[in-house]
């Protein structure tokens, strides 16, 4: 999408707002590649809030072993494939099931009383753990706000108010012959909005003219024309 996009507009961003669903591993190293900047949340991002997700394990290189919150060790066990049936090689981490049954925590960060707490990393977790700090900066959450602001609406006001939640047409030349219409009434419903907010703006900026002038007039008949009066009560 991001390569369609610059192909239409002829140009490259350095920085792209997406949604949620575009982040994966292949979007995120296509950014890399393209040296471009994507902002967008994660599809699970409810579970990084957690004080036990595995980007609050302590990495120490020199023991190849992670600390967790508590302060136990997580010890590298070796290569596993995934549990998913992704052909990738994980690095295997795991506690002391001793340390985690005595941990207050048990129940929390894990249920396995047998084996321990375990964190499965893989090639690709470093590229995820620099887009999350990314997405942590103040900066980044701006950039990312204004996206509802950008395109949401659109969609929201297609569909709900103009109630176009389905195309009744097949085919893509007549599929993209019927958005084009959606579009073009979508755009002349904003443009009579802005219309309509620059008349009225218009006319409260005479109204409060014309009020202004018979103030000052009124005033003249009570106190003449002595600019020192004049000047006191327009002050105020």
């Amino acid at each position: 999408m991001v390569e369609k996009a610059e192909n239409i507009t002829g140009k490259r961003t350095s920085v792209t707002l997406a949604d949620g669903g575009y982040h994966t591993i292949a979007n995120l190293e296509a950014g890399v590649r393209r040296n471009q900047t994507l902002v967008m949340t994660e599809r699970y991002h409810n579970e990084l809030r957690g004080s036990y997700f595995k980007d609050n394990f302590i990495f120490n290189s020199n023991t190849d072993s992670y600390t967790c919150p508590h302060g136990h060790q997580l010890i590298f066990r070796g290569f596993r494939c995934s549990k998913h049936g992704v052909i990738e090689a994980y690095r295997l981490y795991r506690a002391s099931r001793t340390d985690c049954r005595n941990c207050p925590a048990i129940g929390i960060c894990t249920k396995d009383k047998h084996t321990g707490r375990a964190l499965w990393i893989s090639s690709s977790d470093e590229l995820l753990h620099r887009h999350r700090q990314l997405m942590n900066t103040d900066k980044a959450r701006t950039l990312y706000s204004r996206r509802k602001e950008l395109n949401e609406p659109t969609f929201g006001i297609i569909k709900d108010q103009m109630n176009a939640r389905k195309f009744l047409l097949r085919g893509l030349a007549n599929v993209s012959a019927e958005f084009t219409l959606l579009a073009t009434a979508f755009n002349l419903r904003t443009l009579w909005r802005i219309w309509s907010m620059s008349a009225k703006l218009s006319n409260k900026v005479k109204l409060k003219i014309t009020d202004r002038l018979e103030t000052t007039t009124q005033i003249n008949k009570l106190f003449g024309t002595n600019h020192e009066v004049l000047s006191v009560l327009n002050f105020v």
